[in-house]
């Protein structure tokens, strides 16, 4: 939205559309993670939760939201249609997932692998569009980009080394006590930790030039594909390699925690982009507004970042590396993320008032 936003009735206009869905979403996100026992939330329940996220993203900005067809339905009805498309989408692809790439195990090297098909998935949707299938129909783009981006994680994954954890205090430890289960990657010239910070910070950098309404792209008129794809994947993973390189370097961050600091700033990021629909920063406009959100996210993510730890310690209590990085990251990310887009895109924050249907 451009310039300033309209007045509006107090369950319609934000910020207090946003602190009602964030209050509900969170709320959810709780209930979820106290009815869990650690080896389930980081196991079974993240996983299956994580692998709707591409379906999701693909539904809410590849199809933006008009696919599957279903503004006919009044909400809730509408919202749980969709949950109900997203939900079956996302359980086949936990049940492929799990005993294809985990043989028959939702361990840690499946987590990963999510997570990497996740950050593919939002590389699919907010660089390219859906390129090179987006001149198909709307449902079949859409699901050839989820039937490829686990193909194209499976070859991602082979340059990663899964053999060890090489920054556990103390010095590195076998990733797996016993010896690894199943066939993962073994011997690539990537420790899996670094591959998996620097792949993560590709989303938390796509999703902040979101924020910025896709700034400077939209001054050098890349707006368009594969143009807009082709640049700004090689400009994140560029600056990617700076973040990784300076979190690592001068700042003294192994790449776990650096991730964790990622995933905390993209935790206010997603929460102004997501649930507070960019304000306030739309009440400025233009770039200055985008750097009002951009302030705006860095605090929120300071204060989850900590909100996070707290609430994981008092409920699974203290735990060793690295699931205590991993446990506050997936409350952060892995439930309160999809729960945003769920409620706040699917059910439109029902049951608040239906915004305004936006002018064609």
């Amino acid at each position: 939205m451009e310039g300033r936003a309209p007045a509006a009735p107090r369950s319609v206009a934000q910020p207090w559309r946003g602190l009602f869905a964030l209050a509900v979403t969170f709320f959810l996100a709780l209930v979820i993670m106290l009815s869990c026992r650690i080896d389930g939330f980081l196991g079974l329940v993240s996983v299956w939760i994580m692998c709707m996220v591409p379906i999701q993203l693909i539904m809410d900005i590849g199809w933006d939201g008009k696919y599957p067809p279903t503004d006919f339905l009044p909400q809730p009805w509408r919202g749980l249609a969709l949950t109900l498309f997203m939900g079956l989408v996302g359980t086949v692809t936990a049940f492929a997932v799990v005993h294809m790439a985990g043989n028959h195990a939702a361990h840690p090297f499946v987590s990963v692998f999510v997570i990497f098909t996740v950050v593919t998935a939002i590389i699919a949707t907010t660089n390219f569009w859906l390129w090179p299938f987006d001149k198909w129909s709307p449902g079949a783009k859409g699901m050839a980009w989820a039937a490829l981006a686990p193909v194209l994680v499976f070859f991602i994954t082979k340059l990663l080394d899964f053999g060890r954890l090489s920054f556990a205090p103390g010095g590195p430890q076998p990733f797996y006590e016993g010896g690894i289960p199943f066939p993962a990657p073994l011997g690539g010239p990537v420790l899996w930790e670094t591959g998996l910070t620097w792949y993560l910070w590709l989303a938390f950098l796509s999703f902040t030039w979101a924020l910025l309404d896709f700034w400077p792209f939209t001054k050098l008129k890349l707006m368009r594909q594969p143009a807009l794809g082709l640049a700004m994947l090689p400009v994140n993973m560029a600056l990617a390699f700076a973040i990784y390189v300076v979190g690592t370097g001068p700042l003294g961050l192994e790449p776990l925690n650096l991730m964790y600091c990622g995933i905390s700033y993209a935790f206010g990021l997603l929460i102004v982009l997501v649930v507070f629909e960019k304000w306030p920063g739309r009440l400025v406009g233009g770039l200055g507004g985008g750097l009002l959100n951009l302030a705006l996210s860095i605090l929120v993510g300071a204060a989850g970042y900590h909100l996070a730890n707290a609430v994981c310690a008092g409920h699974f209590g203290a735990l060793p590396y690295p699931n205590k990085i991993f446990a506050s990251a997936t409350f952060m990310l892995g439930l309160n993320f999809p729960l945003w887009v769920l409620y706040c895109k699917f059910f439109d924050a029902w049951p608040l008032p239906s915004k305004a249907p936006k002018a064609e």
